[in-house]
């Protein structure tokens, strides 16, 4: 087999958190049937049979650890040595049992969402949340899990990163990564937005972070989303959305990315496989196309065109120059 094929995999929209940057429309309290999650997990398992491929998922919500079904899920995965997966969590629920039981499913990663110090993450994320969260990023430590701290860049927050990365190497995290917000046609969009200044600051930000805490460090900051690259001359990063990088959300629809909300398909309808294969959405992210306003860039075989969900969701083409780009 050869490469691997990345799924993000929404079990539901269950959630204890109502964060004020969610993209989710509501928190239900409504998920699927596990037999329907076992039909999905096998369509799956289907595409990347077919692709002759390895397949890895990132299982999230909502908040995964909400979801009935979890550990049965996990269970489907455990026998299958073709699947790795990781878990996307906001952390508060994880305890040391928790954290144990994640440990014996032997986790690739969980990774765990943090948006600033104390009083940002808390009106981020909710009062309280901060100290939930560090209390469940020590339990999976202690559990011996890769963890990772994931930090969405806005408004509110950008410059929030250096306490993120003090606070993660304090409590000895593997791998603090960070990409931009969104904007996916909420109330708060247009506040939460990242400005193209600030997305260079927020780029100077990340280096000078990263560069502070120096290659002997046991907690790294990983600079490979789009854009990173221009501070950093390292290989520069591409979407694969619609090519190696698929997302299932709750109800089955099939959409490129998260953050590409374009439904291409449901997959309890019909075979993923088929989707995949035929869709002329993900046959054009497919062709990696290069931005007419990025061709004399001598990154634009590599890079083509930055964040393509920013874009899509800013202008409504994903074929456009990454609206943050200062290049």
């Amino acid at each position: 087999m050869v490469g691997t094929f990345i799924l993000q995999w929404h079990l539901s929209e269950n959630c204890n958190l109502k964060c004020l940057h969610c993209y989710q429309e509501d928190h239900k309290s409504v998920c699927i049937s596990y037999n329907k999650l076992e039909h999905i997990y096998y369509e799956f398992i289907n595409l990347i049979d077919k692709l002759n491929m390895n397949g890895h998922i990132n299982i999230t919500g909502g908040e995964p650890l909400c979801n009935p079904h979890l550990f049965r899920v996990l269970d489907l995965i455990k026998k299958d040595n073709r699947v790795t997966f990781s878990i996307l969590t906001n952390g508060t629920l994880i305890n040391d049992d928790i954290a144990m039981k994640l440990k014996s499913y032997n986790p690739y990663y969980v990774q765990v969402s943090l948006e600033g110090g104390k009083k940002i993450n808390d009106l981020i994320r909710g009062n309280g949340t901060y100290k939930q969260i560090g209390k469940g990023i020590k339990s999976l430590k202690k559990a011996g899990i890769f963890t990772s701290i994931s930090f969405t860049a806005n408004h509110l927050n950008y410059k929030e990163l250096p306490k993120v990365v003090k606070y993660g190497k304090r409590l000895k995290v593997d791998n603090i990564w960070s990409d931009r917000y969104i904007p996916l046609g909420g109330s708060m969009d247009k506040d939460l937005t990242l400005s193209k200044e600030e997305t260079s600051i927020y780029l100077d930000i990340m280096k000078k972070e990263r560069d502070k805490l120096g290659k002997k460090s046991k907690t790294r900051l990983s600079m490979n989303r789009a854009l990173q690259f221009t501070r950093t001359n390292e290989y520069a990063y591409a979407c694969t959305c619609g090519d190696t990088l698929l997302t299932i959300m709750e109800n089955g629809d099939l959409v490129p990315c998260r953050r590409m909300p374009i439904v291409v398909g449901n997959v309890l309808v019909d075979s993923m496989y088929e989707i995949y294969k035929n869709n002329k959405i993900l046959k054009s992210l497919r062709k990696k196309t290069i931005p007419e306003e990025c061709k004399m860039c001598d990154n634009a075989e590599k890079c083509r065109g930055g964040l393509r969900c920013l874009t899509y969701a800013i202008l409504g083409d994903y074929n456009k120059k990454d609206v943050g780009c200062d290049l």
